[in-house]
């Protein structure tokens, strides 16, 4: 008995870890371009933004609309920008760069570069793509490291609004509210959607009316659906049956 129980077991765990090993993991971070990190004043290869960017103030004092979120996605693209001396520098994603939906940069008449890099002020809702290959997908699990200026979302007295989150899924709040410019901020969730395209947003909400910008670096562990699941583990079941 304890010799057929265990072979169950060993069995249903090997199909656990295979189940694992093959799960898809999409990784996405801020500031790529050409797929390798950005200099200030390039266009971010992914990355779009809501044109509607006030300085100091909300985007808006009611909750996010489904316009607003398909303005995000079909919007201009994000642009890298330089670190604010009194930003982090990065993140422990050391590919990551700072982004906005606006830099301080000029071209000059004889080819030269000016300005400081960094981004304009003013609040901004980022949409971030991703396409789900696994079939039947339900959903996963999300880890992301951020640093956001001012701070992510209307949730800071006195600077409040319509929005107080800081994260979306497909235009749904996930119940995460913070971030500053100084320090990452970490926050693992898990998230509902399906197999093809889906998007996360950012609302970087500006406060000092003098630079704003976001930068982050995520991971999303895609979780199979559990009925394909539940069958492959029953098929390991029925061959260690077999095998008594």
């Amino acid at each position: 008995m304890k010799t057929r129980v265990s072979m169950v077991v060993a069995v249903a765990g090997l199909v656990s870890a295979s189940g694992l090993c093959n799960a898809e993991v999409i990784t996405l971070r801020s500031g790529q371009v050409g797929g390798l990190p950005g200099v200030a004043g390039q266009t971010d290869d992914i990355v779009r933004y809501l044109p509607n960017n006030p300085p100091g103030g909300a985007i808006s004092p009611t909750p996010f609309t489904a316009a607003d979120f398909a303005g995000a996605a079909s919007g201009p693209s994000a642009r890298v920008i330089n670190a604010h001396p009194a930003w982090t520098p990065g993140i422990s994603d050391t590919a990551a760069r700072w982004i906005n939906f606006g830099v301080d940069q000029q071209v000059n008449s004889d080819g030269t570069v000016s300005g400081t890099g960094y981004g304009l002020p003013g609040s901004s809702l980022y949409a971030i793509p991703f396409f789900v290959n696994t079939a039947g997908a339900t959903g996963g699990i999300m880890n992301i490291e951020y640093a956001v200026d001012d701070v992510g979302g209307d949730w800071f007295p006195p600077y409040l609004g319509g929005n107080p989150n800081t994260l979306y899924i497909n235009g749904v709040a996930l119940p995460h509210q913070g971030g500053n410019y100084a320090a990452s901020t970490f926050y693992t969730t898990s998230l509902t959607f399906g197999p093809g395209w889906n998007y996360l947003y950012i609302y970087q909400r500006d406060a000092g009316v003098l630079v704003s910008g976001v930068i982050f670096s995520i991971t999303i562990d895609v979780i199979p659906t559990p009925g394909s699941f539940a069958l492959l583990s029953l098929g390991g079941l029925v061959m260690a049956r077999r095998r008594r």
